[in-house]
């Protein structure tokens, strides 16, 4: 039995670096936005009982916001940090002094594929432990520069094993997996997840506007729709705002929200600026809605319909192994050669309209 607990959602503003500065002025600005950072986990935490189970989530690129399209991949490093390291020595011991269980998200770099950088989200439990870490399998086409497992595939898979892909950790909350904001246009990393046995899904975020506002508002329908076709918790923190781009006012939309494992929204904080949200999660009534026999996606997924499809390549895997990537324009090379691969196999039309 796991009694029901609260999750809080930290929607924060962030300051964004000057990315053309020296990396010492970059950590810099990484270091008050940490400061807010662990300000804000207090306020979270400051009305928990001492025997009670929390879990707080913080949104993606919390430390150094969103990258601006034009940047280069050495610019980008000089934002990334090692996962444990300083950062995230300072969440642990807010963890342990307040017993919760914590989510956060940074470009992490790994000694074993130098000159590259993940995005990574972690789970720190009220030990102070780092219990997971998940790395972005779908960056954000050519923008982040970050390098997805699946860019160095065979080295990553002979390295951490299969179910590095998509870790699940069992705790007394459930079983909580990660997935990060572009991952939910793909419903695969999700069904994954839950596959491997994920109850609560965490989804950090930088979500901006126009596409997470009427009419198009991806970010709620991927919310619900996660979290309905899978039976679990999607718990989904977005950036605020960034505060101190001229070339982006207002456009990191809020909206952060926590959605149950029906699709519901159950709580969900205002657009742009700071907020903090809660609400209790029923992980018993989960298991029990997953053991019906009616509604069932998990118990009813056909997954050798699919297994044609899944087994054609598309975008290429192993596509960085021999070297980082350099320039943000080589990923969109890269889609264009798979758009025209798709092409080849009648996905896309030969033949595109013209665009109004």
């Amino acid at each position: 039995m796991v009694e029901p607990y609260r999750a809080v959602v930290i929607q924060n503003d962030v300051e964004m670096p000057n990315i053309k500065a020296s990396a010492s002025d970059v950590k810099a600005t990484m270091r008050r936005n940490l400061d807010r950072v662990c300000q804000l986990i207090d306020w979270a935490a400051r009305e928990k009982s001492s025997d009670e189970e929390v879990l707080i989530a913080l949104p993606e690129s919390m430390l150094h916001s969103f990258p601006r399209a034009g940047w280069s991949v050495k610019e980008l490093l000089k934002a990334t940090i090692k996962i444990p390291g300083e950062e995230t020595e300072r969440i642990s011991a807010k963890a342990v002094e307040k017993g919760a269980h914590i989510v956060g998200h940074s470009w992490e770099t790994l000694d074993e594929f130098p000159e590259r950088f993940f995005s990574t989200a972690f789970i720190i439990d009220p030990q102070g432990k780092i219990i997971l870490k998940y790395r972005k399998v779908q960056p954000a086409f050519n923008i982040e520069g970050t390098t997805s497992p699946h860019d160095v595939m065979d080295e990553y898979v002979k390295r951490y094993g299969e179910k590095s892909l998509f870790p699940v950790v069992d705790t007394p909350m459930g079983h909580l997996g990660c997935f990060i904001c572009y991952d939910g246009m793909f419903p695969e990393v999700t069904r994954c997840l839950a596959m491997n046995g994920a109850e609560v899904l965490i989804r950090p975020t930088s979500w901006f506007d126009p596409t997470a506002s009427e009419p198009y508002n991806w970010w709620e329908m991927q919310n619900r729709m996660r979290a309905s076709e899978n039976t679990c918790y999607v718990v989904a923190p977005n950036l605020g705002n960034t505060t101190n781009s001229a070339e982006r006012p207002k456009a990191l939309s809020g909206n952060s929200m926590i959605v149950d494992y029906e699709g519901r929204i159950m709580a969900r904080a205002g657009g742009f600026g700071e907020a903090t949200i809660d609400t209790v999660l029923h992980i018993d009534a989960l298991r029990y809605r997953r053991s019906e026999t009616r509604w069932n996606p998990l118990a009813t997924l056909r997954t050798e319909a699919y297994a044609a499809y899944y087994q054609a390549s598309y975008y290429p895997m192993n596509h960085w192994k021999d070297r980082p990537l350099d320039k943000l324009s080589e990923v969109t090379d890269t889609i264009a050669k798979t758009i025209e691969k798709l092409r080849k196999r009648n996905v896309i039309a030969k033949k595109p309209l013209p665009r109004n």
